[in-house]
């Protein structure tokens, strides 16, 4: 849900109005391809109202506490939503390597390794 929202405010906010429409156009085919099974990933489930009511509840002591010492920024609600969701795929898959692919150093952390 987050990396889909993300990229959607990343395309809607770089490059001229053409390059922006033509990488959404592709984005819309990527995002339905995998929402189909036509790519060869998938989407993990979106949350539902439950989920996010729990989540929500632990944003603003994220938000308001630095995510790294060297940062002066706290924890996003949809970095929250990251974090979350791989909380969520360590239990479904207790034996199975899980981490978020991220450039950002504070996601990064979050790897569950095979014992």
């Amino acid at each position: 849900m987050a990396t889909i929202l993300e990229t959607g405010n990343h395309i809607a906010q770089n490059g001229d109005g053409t390059i922006r429409r033509k990488t959404a156009i592709h984005f819309v085919e990527q995002v339905k391809a995998a929402f189909t099974g036509k790519a060869p990933w998938r989407t993990t489930a979106f949350p539902d109202t439950t989920e996010i009511l729990v989540w929500i509840d632990q944003f603003p002591d994220l938000a308001g506490k630095n995510k790294a010492p060297d940062k002066q920024e706290g924890t996003s609600f949809g970095d929250l939503s990251i974090i979350e969701e791989f909380n969520k795929l360590c239990t479904r898959f207790p034996m199975s390597e899980v981490f978020i692919w991220s450039l950002d150093r504070d996601l990064q952390i979050h790897h569950q390794t095979i014992n």
